[in-house]
């Protein structure tokens, strides 16, 4: 029952609009180019429960302004040149990436660059397989994202 509860809750956190699950799907199913020799291409087979679209409608939509999801950090320094190479990497990842929402934060004493708004763990270990070959010292790490980044 448990498990079912906090499926249906980060169901209903993904599923805010369904342009974004749509996105979502797109996202997961497109090749990964890992180099411009090498293309990865990935199948994953979403399933659709009909009673799960009417949970979300109940939802009350200021219930929650956030949710536990992960994100990819992809870069975290201190240095002199720390602020431009945040924005390099930050850039660099649009280039490959230009899908990906990132963030470039000031936690003092540390610039960092974050990518996604991912709520299972499964899919952000789907995107640090994508964002490797680029950021070989990336990880996942955990994050509230509010509903309103979900929603972009």
């Amino acid at each position: 029952m448990k498990r079912l509860f906090i499926a249906i809750f980060v169901f209903a956190a993904v599923a805010v609009s369904a342009q974004n699950l749509r996105t979502f799907k797109e996202h997961l199913s497109s090749p990964v180019k890992v180099d411009s020799l090498t293309t990865i291409r990935t199948t994953v087979e979403i399933i659709e429960h009909d009673d799960a679209a009417l949970i979300t409608d109940r939802v009350a939509p200021n219930r929650a302004t956030s949710v536990n999801g992960y994100r990819i950090m992809l870069f975290m320094s201190n240095s002199q040149s720390a602020r431009a190479d945040a924005f390099a990497a930050c850039d660099s990842l649009a280039l490959r990436m230009p899908q990906l929402k990132t963030y470039v934060t000031y936690d003092n004493p540390y610039f960092k660059v974050t990518a996604g708004n991912c709520t299972t763990q499964e899919e952000a270990l789907i995107l640090l397989e994508r964002v490797k070959p680029s950021f070989p010292k990336a990880f996942i790490m955990r994050e509230n994202i509010s509903m309103e980044e979900l929603k972009r």
